[in-house]
């Protein structure tokens, strides 16, 4: 039975998605990925995407079209690179995710959030929302993914 994640990254690690796309596409499982662009119209009619700042009003809508997508996911892995910790959009989703799994699994909701390191980022830090949860990394590998996932 196939189970949703939803995955959380840092946009400067864009190029490196590319490569999850693979390894995600070794498992049996349903990934949502949001990114955090807003689309700007341009005098000329042409879109632009942008990177939206969390504290932004416009962000608002992505915001809720992510809760609303967590709502269908029962896990989140989080992508860490080397600048994953200090992205507000990534503390944003660990710290939203975690309060409504634990509202519905007091005590258990860490189990469903695991962080795993990107490729080459083996020794980049954790962000803090992920360490205050007491939540294991995954090593990087469609094995050590689907084992978690399959866990429940």
């Amino acid at each position: 039975m196939a189970i949703n994640v939803f995955v959380s990254f840092n946009h400067a690690d864009q190029k490196q998605i590319e490569a999850f796309d693979l390894l995600k596409n070794k498992t049996k499982h349903v990934f949502e990925v949001h990114d955090h662009c807003c689309k700007e119209v341009s005098p000329d009619g042409s879109e632009k995407l942008i990177i939206c700042q969390i504290s932004e009003g416009r962000s608002k809508p992505m915001r809720e079209e992510i809760i609303k997508k967590f709502e269908q996911c029962s896990k989140l892995v989080v992508l860490m690179g080397n600048e994953t910790y200090k992205d507000a959009w990534v503390e944003w989703e660990i710290n939203n995710f975690y309060k409504m799994k634990d509202a519905l699994l007091p005590g258990k909701a860490w189990m469903s959030i695991r962080g795993m390191f990107l490729e080459g980022c083996e020794k980049a830090a954790a962000p803090k929302t992920l360490e205050c949860r007491s939540t294991k990394s995954l090593e990087w590998g469609p094995e050590a993914l689907e084992k978690w996932i399959e866990e429940g």
